[in-house]
């Protein structure tokens, strides 16, 4: 495989601007992650709870409050400080009573003397010294207030902790600040109680995301409006900023989630599609039946044709019932849909396969990036002699061949989901992803058989600045192609028409020498 494989790519799927798009060297390489991640910043703990401090800072000194107080207020304002600003400005007092934040002109429990108080809990008479109130101004002595906050920071079970930590009387609203936990919390209760305040603080943030890997250290922020959701974590996890779950471009989140529920089900069978699937009336997409057994079904978009499961009539003419339908039921036998569900069945397997096979693809390039760090880069930086930082180049590559798999691997999943009268479309992506397969196969012997020359040398090699180099240009083009591969899908293939004709014509040159099963 040469240049002029890629290069052939242009005559039937790229503009001449795309063309130079696919050459042009991008800037990506100054970013954390590659282009699909380049709006996104890893964080780790530490980095996370400097911002909240710097948050708690602000807040303190624009409001001439302690940190303690800031730190509740945000809290419960879900760490939005626009909205906090706006309640407050309005009206502080009240913000303040809502929080449990009381001003008090004398502590509601004085004590008779100077020296001796009675705990309003164990209503034992102790000295005074022995006591400690919040901004109530109820006298509770420190062994009641180990105690509660020991109790309270223990049952603790959702996000709305800071609604847990309140005085110990019964009726009092007063809210328990970090100052009253540092005095007489042990060290355990401490560590869950700045614990519950950081996930408080990534759980309230828009632009802020805890990595949704076991035993994740990392957390992720994503700049305003870039319009990117795919993340690239530095444990090599990557996911969906929406939903946080596997990366899923260029599907979006619901049709993910449905294919994925999919996999899990008997959609090879096509006994078992006749008995739990109906074809839509306008489009003929299979959908399963709704888990909430109501009659009314959705199509999947772009179709979204509403109608009734029983009698597939438009669902404008059932009205308001969800569960009842005087309509004939229609057998699917008395369809000429019924017969087609084998054929449907067929696709979805089709489609599973490549799904399947580009996965355990993508899974072990991931095995290799991992070993490139712990093994490989080492090995080949003490026999080229060149620095770790010096080979990321090797890296890189390794990651965008796990990318182009996991993009390959959803482009399956988008196929089956075209309509069966989208057959340019169906024609189109096929071709599309014939065509993906050249640059990533050319990157991969580059990065395979390449670098196995360079480790099997018993020392530095001449071949070494030629290897960089033609990776380097690899990942490069290739990267590029997925990004367009990528725009295309998730224009919705709105390129087709110009390309399929041109490829027909082409076709006709050299000559002269469908149903899917939907998960609602």
């Amino acid at each position: 495989m040469d240049d002029s494989d890629i290069k052939r790519l242009g005559e039937i799927l790229i503009t001449a601007e795309e063309e130079e798009w696919l050459n042009t060297p991008d800037e990506h390489d100054q970013t954390e992650t590659s282009t699909h991640q380049s709006y996104v910043t890893i964080l780790k703990e530490g980095d996370i709870r400097s911002r909240m401090k710097e948050e708690i800072q602000r807040v303190s000194n624009t409001y001439s409050i302690s940190e303690d107080d800031a730190t509740l207020l945000l809290a419960h304002f879900r760490w939005d400080d626009i909205e906090l600003h706006k309640k407050w400005s309005d009206n502080a007092k009240s913000v303040r009573e809502s929080v449990g934040i009381f001003e008090l002109e004398r502590p509601l429990d004085l004590p008779s003397d100077d020296k001796n108080f009675c705990c309003g809990i164990c209503f034992k008479l102790l000295s005074l010294e022995r006591s400690a109130s919040v901004s109530c101004g109820h006298r509770v002595c420190k062994f009641c207030w180990r105690s509660h906050i020991n109790k309270s920071i223990n049952k603790i079970a959702d996000v709305d902790w800071y609604g847990t930590l309140k005085c110990p009387y019964d009726i009092c609203r007063a809210s328990v600040g970090g100052d009253m936990i540092e005095k007489f919390a042990c060290e355990e209760d401490k560590t869950k109680y700045y614990r519950y305040l950081f996930r408080s603080y990534v759980e309230g943030s828009k632009v802020i995301k805890c990595c949704p890997a076991k035993g994740r250290s990392c957390d992720v922020h994503l700049t305003p409006g870039s319009g990117n959701f795919d993340v690239l974590c530095l444990c090599l996890l990557s996911f969906c900023w929406n939903c946080s779950k596997d990366v899923h471009s260029p599907m979006d989140c619901e049709s993910a989630a449905k294919w994925l529920r999919m996999n899990s089900s008997d959609y090879q069978d096509p006994n078992w599609v006749r008995q739990n699937t109906v074809p839509c009336p306008r489009c003929n997409l299979r959908i399963r039946e709704n888990q909430d057994c109501s009659l009314k079904m959705r199509c999947f978009p772009p179709c979204n044709y509403d109608f009734c499961w029983r009698c597939r009539g438009q669902w404008t003419e059932h009205g308001l019932d969800l569960y009842t339908c005087t309509h004939d039921e229609v057998s699917y036998e008395e369809t000429v849909f019924g017969n087609m569900a084998e054929y449907a069945a067929g696709r979805y397997k089709d489609c599973h396969e490549k799904w399947m096979s580009n996965e355990s693809l993508m899974q072990k390039a991931k095995a290799k990036l991992q070993q490139l760090h712990t093994d490989v880069i080492p090995d080949l930086s003490n026999k080229q002699l060149a620095t770790v930082h010096q080979l990321e180049f090797v890296a890189e590559a390794w990651s965008q061949i796990m990318e182009c798999r996991r993009v390959l691997k959803w482009t399956y999943a988008y196929e089956y989901y075209l309509g069966e009268d989208q057959v340019e479309k169906q024609d189109f992506l096929k071709l599309k992803q014939d065509n993906a397969e050249i640059p990533l196969e050319k990157l991969h012997y580059h990065a395979e058989n390449q670098l196995n020359m360079l480790l099997d040398s018993d020392g530095p090699s001449e071949n070494f600045n030629k290897f960089r180099s033609d990776l380097t240009d690899s990942t490069r083009i290739t990267r590029n192609h997925y990004e367009l591969l990528l725009r295309d899908l998730e224009d919705g293939l709105s390129n087709v028409v110009g390309a399929s004709t041109s490829q027909r014509a082409h076709n006709e040159d050299d000559a002269s020498g469908s149903s899917s099963i939907h998960d609602d």
